[in-house]
Formats: structure tokens, sequence, C-alpha cells
């Protein structure tokens, strides 16, 4: 059986509900959620980073290093 892999823009959540406007929204896709993980993480662990943008440039490339290898 062959896998289809994992895109970046593949929703991880493809659709939330607002209910105090009684509307659908597009959730966030693959990538969005695997930095969102990987942020949590080194913000847990007290990793050292000069400001939380070189935090969040450093959740974002390692997202997309693990989507890269699940796509070997």
């Amino acid at each position: 059986m062959e896998t289809q892999g994992t895109r970046r823009t593949d929703p991880a959540f493809p659709l939330g509900y607002h209910r105090l406007d009684d509307a659908y929204f597009e959730g966030m896709n693959k990538r969005e959620l695997f930095a969102l993980t990987i942020l949590h993480a080194l913000t847990a662990a007290n990793v050292p980073f000069e400001d939380v943008y070189q935090k969040a440039r450093q959740a974002v490339l390692e997202a997309d290093a693990l989507i890269e290898v699940l796509n070997e």
C-alpha cells in the first residue's frame, strides 16, 4: 500500500466552529500544528534563545524538517 505523505498545507484541524458568531472557519494546517507543538516543547525545556522570534523561527525550521523526514 502506497502512502501519500504529509504536505505542510494538509489540514490538521480542517474545520472549526465559532459559537458566538455561529460560523465555521478553516482550521490550522499540519505545519502550523507541528511548529506550535515544537514551540511548546522548546518553551517547556527552557531552551535559551536571543528572543522569542528566534525561538519561533527554530520551531518552524524543525517543523519543516519533520515534514521532510515523514515524506522519505
